[in-house]
C-alpha cells in the first residue's frame, strides 16, 4: 500500500522545483506586466467600440457585443501567438547560448523544461488579460440581451465598468510600484476619457 505513497509526494516536490525555477527566471513579473498592458488594451477596445457603436446609433445590443468581442478575440490570439513565439525564442536563444557554454545538451534539463513552461504561461496571460477585461466591459450589455434593459443605460453601464477596470489597472500598478493608488487608478480613467472623447470627435467629423 505504501508504494504509491512517494509519487503524490514526489509530484509536489517537481512543482515547487518548477515553482522556483519560474521565480528565479521571474516569469511572475513577465507575466504580470503582460497581464496589466493587454488588459488596458482590451478595455480601451471594448470603450471605442461601445462608444463608437451608440453615436452612429446601433441599438442592438447584440452587433455592440459581436464587434466588441471580435476585437477582443483578434486581440487575444495576437496575443497569445504574439508572445508565445516572441517569448519561445528569446529563450530558446539563451539555452543555446547556455549550452554552447556548457558543451552539453540542456534540452530535458530542468532550464530547459522552464523555458518552455514559461513561454506557453506569459502567452497565455497576454492572450487571456484582454479577452476577459472585454468580457468584464461587455458584461451589461450582455446582459441586455437576454434581460429587459435599455440599450442606453446599457452602454452607460459599460462605460462605467470599463473605467472601474482601468481604474483598478491604475491602482495596481500604484500599488507594485509603491506609489500613490489613487492617483495611478485616476490617469487611467483619465485616458480612457479621452479616448471616449477622441471617437466622439471623430464621429462629428
Amino acid at each position: 500500500m505504501g508504494g504509491w505513497l512517494p509519487a503524490p509526494w514526489n509530484f509536489v516536490r517537481k512543482l515547487r522545483e518548477l515553482r522556483a525555477h519560474l521565480k528565479a527566471e521571474r516569469v511572475d513579473e513577465i507575466a504580470r506586466r503582460y497581464l496589466v498592458m493587454n488588459a488596458f488594451d482590451g478595455s480601451l477596445a471594448i470603450l471605442s467600440v461601445v462608444v463608437s457603436a451608440y453615436l452612429v446609433g446601433a441599438a442592438e445590443p447584440k452587433i455592440i457585443v459581436a464587434i466588441g468581442l471580435a476585437n477582443c478575440v483578434a486581440m487575444a490570439i495576437s496575443g497569445f501567438t504574439g508572445t508565445l513565439m516572441t517569448e519561445k525564442a528569446e529563450r530558446t536563444r539563451r539555452l543555446r547560448e547556455l549550452e554552447s557554454i556548457m558543451l552539453t545538451s540542456l534540452k530535458d534539463s530542468d532550464f530547459g523544461r522552464v523555458s518552455t513552461v514559461a513561454s506557453v504561461y506569459a502567452a497565455l496571460v497576454d492572450g487571456a488579460a484582454p479577452l476577459l477585461a472585454g468580457l468584464v466591459g461587455l458584461s451589461p450589455l450582455i446582459a441586455a440581451i437576454f434581460l429587459p434593459l435599455e440599450v442606453e443605460l446599457a452602454v452607460w453601464a459599460s462605460l462605467a465598468v470599463t473605467m472601474a477596470t482601468l481604474f483598478a489597472l491604475g491602482a495596481f500598478l500604484g500599488r507594485i510600484s509603491r506609489g500613490n493608488v489613487l492617483l495611478s487608478g485616476l490617469k487611467m480613467v483619465a485616458i480612457g476619457c479621452i479616448t471616449a472623447l477622441l471617437c466622439s470627435i471623430l464621429k462629428a467629423v
